[in-house]
């Protein structure tokens, strides 16, 4: 019993783990854009880098919350900091997850005014209904929902970028992605070169991925099967980044600008298309919002008594959805990269802590 595993049930973790991040900036393109397709060609590099350290860290990360069993995942910072630093850690991370269920809400709203041509209102306002729904529903229909959300996402986008790259092969020589990128390209670039943007892109997903990675792993049958599904679910979103890169590079001059470039590229197939990439953009903004959200509500209930629980829940529910009808991009260009840098402290003390428990007693 103790390393039994469930290949459904590796699947539907990995799925979950993939989904979780993927959310609004990713889905709609234009966090992909900025992290590494600003970058051209040299986003390979980034990509290659975010494939090792997803699949690394989400392995060992989701193997020790099986091993650990939390009763609050984030814990986890105190299990790898110290409970000084990691109090701090996870006080800056919750802060952090409120922002990015901001930006995902904020991207539902965009989304709606640029492709549906209705006021972003309606996006906004939708999205945090639903995801309020689906909190008073609780955690295990929360996982068993963006689980199923996730390997359609991951499918999705991983056949459209394939099919855009070998349909526009011919056209990659032309692209300016190679010594000298378009004026549009440096201004949302941001780190100084792709491998940097890739370590950030890592950093500010797992910061806040690890307390829900960490609550996906006390879930798992055994140590054996989180891991691989941090593994496999790891592997899953660098691959769906690279098939969204490879789609933009053979459009560059296309999406460089645009604001949801995802929808440009599924426009250059068919409107049907199009219309499908605003329904995944939709589920994949629904697959973050709606488990962050989840943990922010949980945290905030250690604190209040239970009977207030649905109260907390329509409450926040009520201000994330003030808080959508701020600017989608500059939202995500001003957030990520400063939690990047703070991720990365989190990183090196799992690396740290990592290596020690190697050292000291052969085991991760």
């Amino acid at each position: 019993m103790g390393q039994k595993v469930d290949i459904k049930n590796v699947i539907k973790m990995a799925g979950a783990f993939a989904a979780y991040l993927i959310g609004s900036g990713f889905a709609t393109g234009q966090e992909i854009l900025q992290f590494f397709a600003s970058f051209g060609v040299d986003a390979l590099w980034g990509i290659l880098i975010i494939a090792i350290l997803f699949s690394s860290f989400g392995f060992v990360v989701m193997r020790k919350g099986q091993e650990l069993q939390l009763l609050q995942p984030t814990q986890i910072f105190h299990y790898y900091t110290g409970p000084v630093v990691g109090r701090l850690i996870e006080i800056f991370t919750l802060v952090f997850i409120v922002g990015i269920v901001v930006i995902m809400i904020s991207g539902s709203g965009a989304l709606v005014e640029e492709y549906f041509k209705l006021p972003s209102a309606v996006g906004f306002i939708g999205m945090g209904i639903i995801c309020m729904i689906t909190v008073l529903l609780g955690l295990n229909r929360l996982v068993d929902i963006i689980g199923a959300i996730g390997p359609v996402i991951v499918i999705f986008t991983v056949v459209i970028g394939a099919w855009i790259f070998f349909r526009d092969l011919n056209m990659l020589g032309e692209q300016p992605i190679y010594d000298v990128l378009p004026d549009k390209a440096y201004e949302i670039q941001p780190a100084p070169n792709a491998i940097i943007s890739g370590v950030l892109y890592f950093s500010y997903n797992i910061l806040a991925g690890s307390i829900f990675y960490t609550q996906l792993g006390k879930e798992a049958n055994s140590a054996k099967e989180a891991g691989l599904a941090g593994i496999l679910g790891g592997l899953a979103l660098a691959t769906t980044v690279l098939f969204m890169v490879i789609g933009m590079l053979s459009n560059y001059e296309l999406v460089i600008g645009a604001q949801v470039p995802n929808l440009l590229l599924g426009y250059t197939i068919s409107p049907i298309v199009a219309f499908l990439f605003a329904v995944v953009i939709m589920l994949g903004v629904y697959s973050t919002a709606a488990p962050m959200y989840w943990l922010v509500k949980n945290e905030i209930m250690r604190f209040l008594p239970s009977n207030l629980d649905k109260v907390t829940v329509i409450v926040l529910g009520v201000l994330f959805m003030m808080g959508g009808s701020l600017p989608f991009g500059k939202l995500i260009g001003t957030i990520y990269p400063f939690a990047g840098y703070i991720g990365m402290l989190v990183v090196l003390a799992i690396l740290g802590r990592t290596i020690y428990n190697k050292v000291k007693t052969g085991r991760i």
